[in-house]
C-alpha cells in the first residue's frame, strides 16, 4: 500500500463544528429577520429545527440538492405560519443569516497553524457536502481561504455528485493527482467519511469527537479521535 500523499477532510463537524456556530447564529438570523422577527422565537424555532432535521436526511441521502434543502426548510417553516413565501424570499434570509454567522464562526489560530505544517509534508484537501459559496465563506471566516481555494476544495454542488458516491471521492483524488490509497480522508459522518472513502479505496479516520459506539459494519477505519490532536498523534506516529 503506498504512503499517504492527500489528507482529504470533511469540513462540517470536523475542521468546522456546527455547535460552534450554527444555532446561535440561526436563532439571531431568525430573530432579526424583517420577515420572521414578530413571530416569536417560542414559536419558530421548534418548526424550524423539526423540518431542518427531516429535509437534512433527504439531503444526505441525495434525494434533494443542499440548494433545495434551504429553500423547503424556509418555506414549510413560515408556511406553518401562514406565510407564503419562496426562492427569492429564500435567498434573502440565507444572505442575512450568512452575514449574521460571520461574527459567530470562531478563528482558530492554532488550527491554522497545524494545517499549514500539515501542508509542508503533505498535500491538503477538502471534500464536502454543500455549496460552493456557502463552504467557501466558511473557510474564509476560519482564516483558512488561502490555504483552501477552488483548487483543492470540492463541494457537491460544483461536482454535481454528493458523498457518499463513490465517484465523488474518486474525483477528489483524481484532482489532486493521487491515487485513492494515497488518500487519507477525515471526517466525523460513518456513512460519507468513513464507509464511503473505504468503498473507493482509500483509508480513513473516523472523527468521533461525540464518542460514539463504533457502528457494526464491515469496514474498519485506520483509527478513531476524537480531536485534531490525536490525528496528529497517530500521523507523527504511523506517517513519519
Amino acid at each position: 500500500m503506498n504512503e499517504v500523499k492527500l489528507l482529504l477532510f470533511d469540513l462540517d463537524d470536523t475542521l468546522l463544528h456546527m455547535d460552534d456556530y450554527w444555532g446561535k447564529s440561526m436563532y439571531e438570523a431568525f430573530a432579526s429577520f424583517p420577515l420572521t422577527k414578530d413571530i416569536g422565537m417560542e414559536r419558530l424555532f421548534p418548526v424550524f429545527m423539526k423540518y431542518d432535521q427531516e429535509l437534512h436526511e433527504l439531503w444526505m441521502d441525495g434525494t434533494i440538492n443542499g440548494k433545495e434543502f434551504r429553500l423547503m426548510r424556509f418555506v414549510k417553516t413560515l408556511g406553518e405560519f401562514g406565510l407564503s413565501v419562496g426562492a427569492e424570499e429564500s435567498d434573502a434570509f440565507e444572505q442575512w443569516f450568512r452575514t449574521v454567522r460571520a461574527a459567530y464562526i470562531p478563528h482558530d489560530p492554532h488550527l491554522v497553524e497545524r494545517l499549514q505544517q500539515w501542508s509542508k509534508q503533505w498535500s491538503l484537501a477538502i471534500l464536502t457536502n454543500g455549496t460552493f459559496r456557502d463552504q467557501h465563506d466558511k473557510l474564509y471566516r476560519m482564516g483558512l481561504g488561502t490555504l483552501f481555494t477552488e483548487d483543492n476544495v470540492f463541494t457537491s454542488e460544483e461536482m454535481g455528485l454528493a458523498k457518499p458516491a463513490r465517484e465523488a471521492y474518486l474525483h477528489a483524488a483524481a484532482s489532486m493527482a493521487c491515487e485513492p490509497d494515497q488518500v487519507l480522508f477525515v471526517g466525523d459522518s460513518w456513512q460519507n467519511d468513513v464507509a464511503g472513502p473505504i468503498a473507493a479505496g482509500m483509508r480513513a479516520i473516523w472523527f468521533n469527537r461525540g464518542g460514539k459506539e463504533l457502528p457494526p459494519a464491515e469496514v474498519t477505519p485506520e483509527a478513531v479521535i476524537r480531536g485534531l490532536d490525536e490525528l496528529e498523534s497517530y500521523m507523527k506516529e504511523r506517517w513519519r
